[in-house]
């Protein structure tokens, strides 16, 4: 009895509340539609209210029956499913028997029945809100007519217009560049020198407060050769050499016994001769021609540059033909000089010229007087390069490329560097020697190379103090074959 008093109290409370729902649901919907601005609000009695929810009940137990009935119906008939094979690695995605009701796309079956879902949501919720409102319900019909007809529109977009071809990028094969034969052209260097089949060390010697400072700065190394700048490596002009500095500097050469062609200069860091701007070009053609100039001056005989790049504006070959255009140049400038322009390999970082063989190759065939163009090999910038010069196989296909390429009759120097990349890396980062990825005993087979005899040697590895470089030619000179060092 208590829990009939209870369910009875609830059905009660539920259609008071109801009643005054409905009550204010036709007081407001009068408002808005029957009622003429000036007249008063129709009013709403107890007895319609009745009525009213009567016929709601009967309504809403109507539906549910129906519902019901449907649900029943859709339970008996099976639905129809198209089955999807899986995408296995040999076949395409394809469809077993598409129906008539499915598209090129794949995903359009599942799309349009969530479209379809959605607007029977959207419309069913307008519907139950803006009952009696005229005007709403036609903007949203007008609406939904809309985005049906683009949904038909995009489908068939879909099916008819075909898929972008995949651009497949043209494989660039590598052209055979011509190599230059030992044959061609005198050999680079002075024939009267004398040589001894030694091997020449030195280092990167400073030049602060004279030149003539530097042979004594690699006296006190104990070098038997040396690089060095000429002038400030930084400022494209510099003031000219005076006669007393041209004179000190032969004066301390011939005192030490040091050979003009176990001196190697360094060119400018600023140079690009394989620019194409011209106000660069002219710059770096002028400091070369400069630097040549005081080279002769001080009775040396070979000069080291960078090739240069393209920076990336220009094609490769175009670059090549900048460079050997503006060592032809200076050669025509300087007639008679016996000053040779030195080309460096590089670690093929950036748009570089000189990483590869063929690129030293071809500058030097497009210069006049083979007489005055060489060669010097860095041992860093071969490793980054490419040349594994830590293995004996590596270092020998080093050797065999150089010699099938350009010719050992070019090469007239060798820096030596350790380097802090590995094997290919394209960076120019120098180490200590046996600190990096060459190691002692790919030191101890560079310096035993015959090639690398009655040539300057130069270190180039980072300085820390002039007795490091000391202790780094005692290390390189204990690596060597005894009766090979030159004392």
């Amino acid at each position: 009895m208590r829990r009939l008093a209870l369910v009875t109290n609830m059905l009660v409370r539920n259609i008071f509340s109801l009643s005054k729902s409905l009550f204010y649901h036709y007081n407001t919907m009068a408002s808005k539609t029957n009622c003429i601005i000036g007249e008063p609000v129709p009013r709403v009695t107890r007895s319609a209210i009745k009525r009213k929810l009567s016929s709601s009940i009967e309504q809403s137990a109507a539906l549910s029956t129906d519902n019901l009935s449907k649900e029943s119906e859709t339970l008996k008939t099976p639905k129809k499913i198209s089955v999807v094979k899986a995408e296995s690695k040999d076949k395409p995605y394809k469809k077993e028997k598409p129906t008539e009701e499915e598209t090129c796309d794949p995903d359009s079956s599942l799309a349009n029945s969530k479209s379809k879902s959605r607007k029977a949501r959207s419309e069913g919720s307008a519907h139950k809100d803006l009952k009696g409102n005229g005007k709403l319900s036609k903007v949203i019909k007008e609406k939904a007519k809309k985005s049906a007809k683009t949904a038909s529109e995009t489908s068939v977009t879909k099916s008819t217009v075909p898929k972008p071809e995949m651009v497949i990028p043209e494989i660039v094969i590598p052209i055979n560049k011509p190599s230059i034969k030992r044959e061609d052209g005198p050999s680079p260097w002075n024939g009267t020198i004398k040589y001894d089949n030694k091997i020449f060390l030195g280092a990167h010697i400073s030049a602060a407060g004279g030149l003539e400072n530097a042979i004594k700065n690699a006296m006190n190394i104990g070098a038997s050769s040396f690089a060095l700048f000429v002038k400030n490596q930084r400022q494209w002009v510099s003031k000219p050499m005076e006669n007393g500095t041209v004179e000190r500097f032969k004066a301390a050469c011939a005192e030490n016994n040091f050979s003009p062609h176990l001196i190697l200069p360094h060119g400018s860091y600023l140079m690009n001769c394989g620019s194409n701007d011209p106000t660069v070009l002219a710059k770096s053609r002028a400091n070369l021609l400069d630097e040549v100039q005081r080279c002769e001056r001080l009775g040396i005989l070979y000069y080291n540059i960078h090739p240069g790049s393209s920076c990336g504006k220009g094609s490769r070959e175009e670059a090549i033909k900048s460079i050997s255009d503006s060592i032809n140049w200076v050669h025509d400038q300087t007639p008679g000089s016996k000053v040779s322009i030195v080309l460096e390999n590089m670690c093929r970082q950036g748009f570089t010229i000189g990483g590869d063989f063929s690129d030293l190759a071809e500058i030097i065939q497009q210069v006049f007087d083979h007489s005055r163009i060489g060669v010097c090999l860095d041992t860093c910038h071969a490793l980054a390069a490419g040349y594994d010069l830590a293995t004996c196989q590596g270092f020998d296909s080093f050797l065999e490329e150089f010699e099938r390429v350009i010719g050992f009759r070019y090469l007239v120097a060798v820096h030596l560097n350790d380097s802090e990349g590995e094997v290919g890396c394209h960076r120019d980062r120098h180490a200590s020697i046996g600190k990096g990825k060459i190691g002692i005993e790919g030191f101890r087979r560079i310096i035993n190379c015959p090639r690398f005899r009655d040539i300057p040697v130069v270190l180039e590895t980072p300085f820390i103090s002039d007795d490091h470089y000391k202790q780094e030619i005692l290390l390189l000179k204990s690596l060597a074959q005894s009766g090979t060092i030159c004392a």
